[in-house]
């Protein structure tokens, strides 16, 4: 069951992703909106480390720096895509 929901959504995000490109008009309206992109940056890799941390999961320095080079490189995507509504990439 939990397979058929990861397919239905990812079928979804891809449906998405590809109807945002060809869409202008909604791309636009997402740019302008800093604020919404700064929050989806922040629900979907601004938690990441502190949530790691609360599950208790420790993490040796090396991956700890991968996993914060890759939230910022990540949020940083969002925050500056033009094209297309964007998805998470981890």
């Amino acid at each position: 069951m939990g397979y058929n929901i990861g397919k239905q959504v990812g079928d979804f995000m891809g449906r998405l992703h590809v109807w945002g490109k060809s869409n202008a008009d909604v791309c636009a309206f997402f740019n302008g909106n800093q604020e919404a992109k700064a929050l989806y940056s922040w629900a979907y890799y601004g938690r990441l480390l502190s949530t790691i941390e609360q599950a208790e999961i420790e993490l040796g320095e090396e991956e700890k720096r991968a996993l914060e080079e890759i939230v910022e490189e990540s949020s940083q995507a969002i925050r500056d895509a033009t094209d297309t509504v964007r998805r998470p990439v981890l």
